[in-house]
């Protein structure tokens, strides 16, 4: 059986091995990593991505933009908005997309197995 695909989107190396070492302890998925909306766009090219850990403010725009792209190579992607700004407008618009959940910034490592465990449920 294929292993799904997460997708990680994040702009801070550090922040994108620490998703990919807690994943890695708790998940068997194939992970991609991409810094920015420019390499995110370009994977989305070559891969179609099951699962998404996607940071709102990249260097090169808003992760929100990504979204559309994301659901054009897999209208079934789920996803997970994780993010330092954690506003009532991010989180409604969050919602709005479909995201599985908003995870603020530092967060509990607990809390985001559960939201991945959610995700991953949720194709099942």
């Amino acid at each position: 059986m294929k292993r799904p695909i997460l997708l990680i989107i994040d702009d801070e190396p550090d922040i994108r091995s620490l998703y990919t070492s807690i994943i890695n302890r708790n998940f068997d998925f194939d992970i991609i990593q991409a810094e920015s909306l420019e390499s995110a766009k370009n994977i989305l090219g070559e891969v179609q991505p099951d699962y998404v850990v996607l940071d709102l403010h990249l260097k090169d725009g808003n992760g929100f933009d990504l979204i559309p792209a994301l659901k054009k190579v897999n209208k079934k992607v789920k996803f997970l908005i994780v993010t330092a700004f954690n506003h009532c407008k991010e989180k409604q618009k969050a919602s709005e997309f479909g995201a599985v959940g908003l995870l603020s910034k530092p967060f509990e490592t607990a809390n985001f197995v559960e939201y991945i465990t959610a995700m991953h449920k949720s194709e099942e």
